[in-house]
């Protein structure tokens, strides 16, 4: 938060690409990009930019409507509602990575998430925050409350949230099979329930634009197109070797009017992000179980499987941040060493601070 209004008051901005554009009013640098989107459909609904709009999921746009009827606005109440529930996404991750690594882990756990280098999108008006604390709470109600009822209920709102909030059937499923004696054949209909929230998003398509799946195909808009793996880590390599120059001009970065720059060298950043992905899903493979390793592994495809052509890449970084098993990997990884762990929190906090003044100022990161 530090960083962000000290960026946001002390460095230029640069000239937004596109619209709708930040809203008016406290903390407005905080709703930038996609922030700007929730902010306008918080405010007048999906019809103005139909159907791109529907790409965006309507949990978070409601709740940031309470805030808009109570006089608060769309940018002040959307840190407060990111903030609140990043206290509770950081609860669940640590409870749940004690329960599974142990208390070390934990601790490692909650720190990695954090100060991941993109976590001040847990400040910001995304759904990261609100996601991270459904999807981790209903993991955590099945693991440590063993209430499948009340882990369906959290599933079913992130998946109101986000399209891959329906994948948390995959952890809740095996968790079921796991101590199918113990919760017997009704907790079930717990499981059932995650996909409701999708389908109550639908139902909504269909009564306002008469087309269910409006969503689905609106990825185009941003460019994305369904790609076969080899090709997407050919195209993002090519991407990543134009634009890491710009990694080595922080005045390009940081000072240049126009976001080309971050841009640029954000395909170099997601490069890295994609290698340090991968390996934490494979660590996630041998340090989780099978139903989480599986959730974090499908939730990682679906942006990797639709590249766009000039940012192969695009938002990597942030889509790693709402995936909590990565953090339940990473924790149980660092937990290992304390000083892997702090040189790990030291980089990763100063890449943070960096891309955080990189985002309030209009530039792109992730």
């Amino acid at each position: 938060m530090a960083v962000g209004a000290l960026s946001a008051g002390l460095l230029p901005r640069a000239e937004p690409a596109g619209d709708p554009l930040e809203p008016p009013g406290p903390l407005s640098y905080w709703a930038h990009w996609d922030g700007a989107w929730y902010s306008e459909i918080a405010s007048g609904g999906y019809g103005e930019r139909a159907p791109q709009s529907t790409a965006f999921f309507p949990l978070y746009p409601l709740l940031l409507r309470v805030g808009i009827f109570a006089g608060l606005g769309p940018s002040l109440w959307g840190v407060v509602l990111s903030l609140a529930a990043t206290l509770l996404a950081l609860y669940f991750v640590h409870r749940i990575a004690g329960h599974l690594c142990g208390e070390r882990a934990a601790r490692a756990a909650t720190l990695s998430l954090a100060f991941f280098p993109t976590a001040f999108f847990l400040n910001a008006v995304y759904t990261e925050a609100l996601f991270l604390a459904l999807s981790a709470g209903s993991v955590w109600a099945a693991l440590l409350r063993r209430d499948l009822l009340l882990a369906g209920l959290l599933g079913a709102l992130a998946a109101a949230t986000r399209n891959v909030g329906v994948l948390l059937v995959l952890p809740l499923l095996f968790e079921w099979w796991r101590s199918r004696r113990e919760l017997g054949l009704r907790a079930l209909l717990g499981v059932a329930l995650v996909p409701a929230g999708l389908f109550a998003y639908m139902a909504f398509l269909w009564a306002r634009f008469g087309e269910p799946l409006l969503f689905a195909g609106q990825q185009s808009y941003w460019g994305r197109a369904l790609t076969s793996p080899p090709v997407t880590a050919r195209m993002a390599w090519e991407a990543a070797a134009e634009g890491a120059g710009y990694l080595l001009q922080p005045s390009a970065l940081f000072l240049d009017p126009s976001p080309t720059p971050s841009l640029a060298a954000s395909n170099a950043l997601n490069l890295a992000f994609l290698l340090l992905l991968l390996a934490l899903l494979g660590s996630s493979l041998a340090l989780l179980p099978p139903g989480l390793s599986a959730y974090a592994l499908l939730g990682a495809a679906l942006p990797l499987l639709t590249p766009s052509p000039s940012f192969p890449l695009m938002s990597l970084p942030r889509f790693m941040l709402g995936l909590f098993p990565l953090f339940l990997a990473l924790g149980a990884l660092l937990s290992r060493s304390r000083a892997a762990l702090l040189a790990w929190l030291a980089a990763s906090s100063a890449a943070g601070a960096a891309l955080t003044a990189l985002f309030v100022t209009w530039r792109w990161v992730a």
